[in-house]
């Protein structure tokens, strides 16, 4: 059924086009928008300081033993980013009640000990690597031919899931470890992919956007008011495109980029969060979270929406007409 159902995008296409059919003028063709630049987040060297089999031998009145057997079997069958992420939490976890049970001075004690420090210190570096390499996390910023309808189904699961991962994230960087519930990150990654509402919500987002732009951009460049509106001329012309502002835009694309717009405003802060400070070679990606952007995927959709409306409010002004 949504591939027999009008598109947004589609909506807007067609307003464009009735509006240039109307005032006799050519439109810029729209074009397709392209994937944000996204660089492949590498994982520095796993396990720098590793546990061998005698080591491991004694582990086996602790988690840690059974934690460790299960990691090195996963990696001969290439673990994902979230079950390597999952891996380390669970070692930083499981290592201190094991450590307590060994003699302070032997071998196997110094190792854990040695690589508990260790994968601390990479923690945050890991939980990157799961964000910029997740297939479900990644995509987000992926372009895809799905559009949301008007009901936005999946917008609370997705936020559960972003605020899961978003507060995973903030423990790793106070060290609150021993709170972190690896069980969320499963749960999220499903929840995102039930539903795939980021992906989506972006892609409707900067459409959205691009589109109000070029829109506005042709009202600008291709009708004068002055003479559209001559008192002393019938105003037949400028009520039809009055008729089309109103059947396209005001019942149909405004209702829906609010919507957008709310979506947007509520799932910002688990993006800023998440991608907000992202590394050097996400730049891209940076732009569309920074509050200061000019690029800001939020303030620049309310923008290309305010400036729109506002070149209709001098429209009516000028002609006369009222929008009811």
């Amino acid at each position: 059924m949504t591939g027999c159902t009008e598109q947004p995008r589609d909506i807007h296409l067609e307003y464009q086009k009735r509006l240039s059919h109307t005032v006799d003028r050519p439109l810029v063709k729209a074009e397709k928008l392209s994937n944000i630049p996204q660089t492949v987040f590498s994982l520095l060297n796993e396990d720098k300081i590793s546990v061998g089999v005698l080591q491991l031998a004694q582990l086996n009145k602790c988690a840690l033993s059974t934690l460790i057997a299960e990691h090195n079997s996963q990696l001969g069958k290439l673990a994902t980013p979230a079950s390597r992420l999952i891996y380390q939490i669970e070692f930083i976890k499981a290592a201190p009640a094991c450590l307590k049970l060994l003699d302070e001075t032997s071998n196997t004690y110094q190792q854990i000990s040695a690589a508990l420090l260790d994968k601390k210190s990479l923690l945050a570096h890991h939980f990157k690597h799961f964000l910029y390499n997740d297939v479900e996390l990644k995509k987000t910023w992926q372009l895809t031919h799905y559009e949301l309808d008007t009901n936005f189904n999946g917008l609370v699961e997705t936020e559960l899931a972003l605020e899961r991962i978003a507060t995973i994230k903030q423990q790793i960087d106070v060290g609150n470890y021993q709170n972190i519930n690896t069980q969320h990150i499963y749960k999220s990654l499903e929840q995102l992919n039930r539903f795939n509402f980021n992906q989506a919500l972006i892609t409707a987002s900067r459409n959205q956007t691009y589109l109000n732009e070029l829109a506005t951009d042709f009202l600008e460049s291709n009708i004068e008011l002055n003479a559209l509106c001559d008192p002393l001329k019938n105003k037949k012309q400028a009520k039809i495109i009055s008729n089309i502002f109103k059947k396209f835009y005001l019942e149909q694309l405004q209702p829906y980029q609010s919507q957008l717009t709310g979506a947007l405003e509520r799932l910002m802060p688990y993006y800023q969060t998440l991608w907000g400070g992202s590394i050097d070679n996400q730049n891209a990606l940076s732009n569309l979270l920074l509050d200061t952007s000019t690029n800001n995927l939020l303030n620049r959709l309310k923008k290309s929406a305010k400036h729109h409306v506002v070149w209709w409010q001098g429209f009516y002004k000028q002609c006369e007409i009222s929008p009811i």
